[in-house]
C-alpha cells in the first residue's frame, strides 16, 4: 500500500470512529501497547476529553460488550473497542484500529519525490561545453544544481539540433558530480543533420548523492560538427521530502 492509499484509509477510518459516553459495566478487557493506547487517547481528545483526564485506557472483547452498546457486523481483525476512563469517573467508549490494523498503518514505509534538472544552450556551436542551468547561468566543474537531500540519478534526456554533420561526429551529454563523470548520459550520433534525441534511465540507488552535492552537465564534442538548442533534463529521486 502506497502512502496515498495509506493515509486514506486512515482518514476513512477516522470518520467512523463512534464514541459512546456515560457508560458503565462490567466486562473482559486486555492492556494495550504504549504507542496505540497513545493514539486511543488522541481519539478520545477529539471528543473534548483532555488527555491529562484519562486514567486507564482497556480494549473491549467483543464477545462481552456492556449492554448499551449495541454493534453488529464488526470484523475484530481491523477494528477494536476501547474503554477509555477518566477522572470524572465517567467512561467513553470508542470504536477505531485494533492492535493489528494500527500496526498496519503506523510501520515506517520510505516513499520518494521525483524532480527535474533543466539545462540547455541556445546558441550554435562547435566546441564542447558545460550546458546552462535554466537560471541563465553556465555551469562548469563547480557551479550547478545543488543538492538539497540524498538521493539518487534515475534519467537523463536530451533533444539538439546538429546544424553541420560529419560521418563520425557524435556529442555525448556527460553528468558530472562534484565536477566527477559518473558514467551515464546520454549520445547523440552526428553523422547527419536535423533534430536528434537521446534518453536512458535506471534504477534508483545505482548513482547516488547526498546533500551539498553539486551537479553539472558537460557536452563533449567528436568530429567536425555544430550544433545548437540543446535541451537536457536529468531526474532525480530524492527520500521524503
Amino acid at each position: 500500500m502506497n502512502k496515498k492509499e495509506k493515509m486514506k484509509k486512515i482518514f476513512i477510518t477516522l470518520l467512523v470512529f463512534g464514541i459512546f459516553f456515560m457508560l458503565s459495566g462490567v466486562f473482559a478487557q486486555t492492556e494495550l501497547s504504549e504507542d496505540l493506547e497513545d493514539f486511543v487517547k488522541k481519539v478520545a481528545g477529539r471528543k473534548g476529553v483532555g488527555e491529562g483526564e484519562i486514567t486507564n485506557v482497556t480494549k473491549v472483547d467483543f464477545n462481552k460488550l456492556p449492554e448499551e452498546v449495541k454493534i453488529e457486523n464488526i470484523d475484530d481483525a481491523n477494528i477494536a473497542l476501547y474503554k477509555i476512563d477518566s477522572g470524572s469517573n465517567e467512561s467513553i467508549f470508542a470504536i477505531t484500529f485494533s492492535e493489528d490494523g494500527f500496526e498496519g498503518i503506523s510501520a515506517p514505509q520510505d516513499y520518494y519525490t521525483t524532480s527535474f534538472l533543466h539545462f540547455g544552450m541556445d546558441k550554435k556551436t562547435q566546441s564542447s561545453t558545460f550546458l546552462k542551468t535554466n537560471t541563465g547561468i553556465q555551469g562548469d566543474l563547480n557551479k550547478g544544481y545543488v543538492m538539497l537531500r540524498k538521493g539518487s540519478i534515475t534519467g537523463i534526456s536530451t533533444n539538439l539540433e546538429v546544424a553541420k554533420s560529419d560521418t563520425e561526429g557524435k556529442i555525448q551529454i556527460i553528468i558530472l558530480k562534484n565536477s566527477e563523470e559518473i558514467g551515464f548520459g546520454n549520445l547523440i550520433q552526428a553523422s547527419s543533420t536535423g533534430i536528434k534525441k537521446d534518453y536512458d534511465i535506471q534504477s534508483r540507488d545505482i548513482i547516488v548523492f547526498e546533500p551539498g552535492d553539486t551537479i553539472s552537465v558537460y557536452t563533449k564534442v567528436s568530429g567536425k560538427i555544430s550544433w545548437k538548442d540543446a535541451i537536457t533534463m536529468i531526474e532525480i529521486s530524492t527520500l521524503g521530502n
